[in-house]
């Protein structure tokens, strides 16, 4: 009888994950959409209505949503989600400045992998928050250590994709390259970046992920401004409704710069996502 059960319940599973996976990309969002209320819903009810939870520690949907308009209002929102984002996006370009032409340079020349790899691997394995109290001393007050943990949590990422890319270009393509007489700089533009494409954005969606992380960290363990410094007051005043705002503002944050990737990659290699490269 047992058997029955479990293969009867193997049918279900299958059946439900062959009925997500013949679903649009509309239709999948759609479902998402619907558990995500259904969620909230849920949690409006038991901590809302019901007061399971303290509201003081677990706010309802609604009450975040009012704290999210407190903050709007007030104006406190706007002026530091402005200094977040000016610290995330200079700390990411800067990861992109360094990441993108060493990681070419490793990918390509195995003295230069043998040199930096161990070092860029080493400075890796630490976490972004091991770097907080040295990022003071090195950049004062402000936003300068904010920025530096961001690039240095996106750096690696965009580095070592972009490695790996160039290890995996064909070999053949590079010989015929050299037989129709390319020069190095052809090889890079017409060879190691075509491949290397799928690679990069790759990292670039995980880089920004972990600059928001990085972002964080910096904001939440010193920094007067930004939305962890928000996050921080509000806590400490018990006003853990403005908090739970703050932090959705975080997580649509990073999901939107992930998104943005997505869309710069398929503006500028569409046959990435035809090939399903990348998703």
């Amino acid at each position: 009888m047992s058997a029955l059960f479990a293969r009867q319940e193997a049918r279900r599973a299958r059946g439900a994950a062959a009925f997500i996976a013949g679903l649009s990309p509309r239709g999948r969002a759609g479902l998402v959409a619907v558990e995500v209320l259904v969620v909230l819903a849920l949690w409006q009810f038991l901590v809302g209505t019901l007061r399971l939870v303290n509201p003081v520690f677990l706010p309802p949907p609604l009450d975040i949503v009012n704290g999210f308009g407190e903050l709007l209002a007030t104006g406190t929102l706007g002026q530091n989600l402005a200094v977040s984002a000016g610290s995330w996006f200079t700390g990411y370009a800067l990861a992109l400045l360094i990441g993108i032409p060493l990681g070419l340079l490793m990918g390509s020349s195995l003295p230069v992998d043998r040199v930096v790899g161990p070092i860029a691997w080493t400075i890796y394995a630490a976490p972004s928050v091991a770097y907080q109290p040295l990022s003071k001393a090195w950049f004062g007050f402000g936003t300068g250590p904010v920025i530096f943990l961001v690039a240095i949590s996106a750096v690696f990422p965009i580095l070592f994709n972009i490695a790996a890319g160039m290890r995996t270009t064909n070999p053949s393509l590079v010989r015929a390259a050299r037989v129709y007489g390319a020069s190095r700089l052809d090889l890079y533009r017409k060879v190691f970046l075509p491949s290397t494409v799928p690679f990069l954005f790759a990292g670039l969606r995980q880089a920004a992920v972990l600059a928001t992380i990085g972002m964080m960290v910096a904001e939440l363990t010193g920094s007067s401004t930004g939305i962890g410094a928000v996050i921080i007051r509000s806590a400490n005043t018990y006003q853990t409704d403005q908090s739970f705002a703050a932090i959705m503002i975080v997580v649509v944050w990073s999901i939107a710069m992930t998104q943005l990737v997505g869309v710069a990659e398929r503006i500028l290699a569409p046959w990435n996502r035809r090939k399903g490269v990348g998703r």
